[in-house]
């Protein structure tokens, strides 16, 4: 009996483990450290934006996550002033390998609720885990279904949205 649950344990563990994306627990990090993650944000000079702009840089998630099975998924970095102030993973092409953000989600942080695999539910749970305020949310336009993946902070997040979000060009 203890030989079969250790087993199912060290599955288990080293399933999440695989899906696991450690680009995505950055949030609150200052630049100069995650620039040896995120090669996205290697230009990123603080003097090049006005004091209260957020800089929004933007890349395939596959490149950050690469055991995750995100391939259809873009990855956004929020900068602002220095520090990295949230990260959302948002679907690609509509359509394509639907709901692999949720997949993703659902073993990574495990509380989403049957409700959201409907596919007529859209908008959004928060799923916070600990100190991360964590936000998966489903929309549709005239293509499909969207869906993100917002990771920030209680303190930070208000950063990553509104018009002072400006979107880097690469």
């Amino acid at each position: 009996m203890n030989k079969n649950f250790l087993i199912i344990f060290v599955f288990i563990l080293f399933t999440n483990n695989s899906l696991a994306c450690d680009a995505l627990k950055l949030t609150g990090t200052k630049v100069s450290s995650a620039k040896k993650t995120f090669f996205i944000i290697d230009g990123y000079s603080e003097e090049d934006f006005d004091e209260w702009n957020t800089v929004q840089y933007m890349g395939y998630a596959a490149d950050y996550c690469p055991k995750s099975n995100l391939e259809n998924s873009y990855i956004h970095v929020f900068v602002y002033q220095s520090k990295i102030v949230g990260i959302r993973l948002e679907t690609m092409d509509v359509g394509v390998n639907e709901y692999e953000i949720y997949k993703f989600a659902k073993v990574t942080y495990g509380n989403l609720s049957k409700e959201v695999e409907n596919k007529n539910w859209f908008g959004y749970k928060d799923i916070s885990v600990g100190q991360d305020k964590i936000l998966y949310a489903k929309t549709k336009d005239y293509n499909g279904t969207i869906e993100t993946l917002d990771i920030s902070t209680e303190e930070l997040i208000d950063f990553t949205i509104g018009e002072e979000v400006i979107l880097a060009v690469n």
